[in-house]
């Protein structure tokens, strides 16, 4: 699965040595019920809708100290969460 900030999807993940693949399912038309009015802006929709498209462009992956590096035409880091 894919934790966004406002919705979760899931996708399809191929990985190799330094290669990888990401394919999601489309975004959900609803927000998820947990998911209070007004919780999610439409500035976090956006958000969601962006982080998706650039998960599909990666190709490559590495670590770097503790966190994962994910390359493309947008380099994102994801780092362990520390609380």
């Amino acid at each position: 699965t894919i934790d966004l900030w406002c919705q979760t999807v899931r996708g399809r993940v191929e990985l190799s040595s330094d290669a990888i693949r990401i394919e999601p399912e489309p975004l959900p038309d609803s927000l998820p019920q947990y998911m209070s009015a007004g919780q999610c802006t439409p500035d976090r929709m956006q958000a969601d809708q962006q982080m998706l498209a650039e998960l599909t462009q990666v190709t490559g992956w590495r670590h770097q100290g503790r966190a994962i590096v994910l390359t493309g035409p947008t380099t994102l880091t994801f780092r362990p969460s520390d609380h």
